[in-house]
């Protein structure tokens, strides 16, 4: 398997295309989960608004860079919650070469999986798992959430369980409240934990880092890795 670690959809970036371009082809198949939205915002009626022209803005946002790899749109499909059957999803995401994760809340992001019973087939394929913010975290066997604007206060949740040998903290900008969740979640666990920054991304196969862009080790056995 190939995950693709992001904190944003940064994927028409030249940086990112250069190591991309052999994963992202012309003729790849993407399928899209649009199942990371906020209950209180309005990126679902986005999504289900926009998911036949006129495009709108979210939409726009997660296709857009796909187009610059030349796909064409007829190979781009989307999994509207509420819209898809279990079984309808099940059927797009077995067709896809990449599976897209998008941004926004892990934690209804993964129980919306789990309600369409998506887990295991995602976990079990061999497909491109990519994804950035919310689309990273839930790659992870399990992810922590420091306090931000979204959520008000730290968190542990459970994730797909692609990925078991380190933590991330997406969006790192050196904030008081993401080295306070860094270093408490390190304290409860010795595995590695990996800062992304905006621009940053990672690559892996098979659980192995094979490239890293702005993303480094932070934190382990619950202390600062030193550079």
């Amino acid at each position: 398997m190939i995950n693709i670690l992001s904190s944003g959809t940064i994927y028409e970036a030249e940086h990112v295309k250069r190591q991309l371009e052999q994963y992202i082809t012309p003729t790849s198949k993407i399928c899209v989960i649009a199942f990371s939205f906020f209950e209180s915002d309005d990126l679902y009626d986005q999504y289900i608004k926009t998911y036949t022209p006129p495009l709108g803005i979210w939409y726009n946002h997660v296709l857009n860079p796909f187009l610059t790899y030349g796909v064409d749109l007829s190979n781009v499909s989307w999994i509207i919650y509420k819209k898809d059957t279990i079984e309808s999803a099940k059927q797009k995401l077995q067709q896809a070469d990449i599976i897209f994760l998008p941004g926004g809340a892990p934690d209804k992001f993964f129980d919306r999986l789990v309600a369409y019973d998506l887990v295991e087939l995602i976990k079990n394929s061999d497909k491109i798992i990519m994804g950035p913010s919310a689309g990273t975290m839930i790659q992870l066997n399990w992810y922590h959430i420091s306090k931000d604007s979204d959520y008000k206060k730290y968190a542990i949740h459970d994730g797909l369980g692609l990925l078991n040998d380190f933590g991330v903290e997406v969006h790192y900008r050196r904030r008081k409240q993401q080295k306070k969740g860094i270093r408490r979640t390190s304290l409860m666990d010795n595995r590695p934990i990996y800062v992304i920054e905006e621009p940053g991304f990672m690559i892996l196969e098979d659980g192995k880092i094979i490239y890293q862009y702005m993303a480094r080790k932070y934190y382990e056995n619950g202390k600062k890795v030193k550079y």
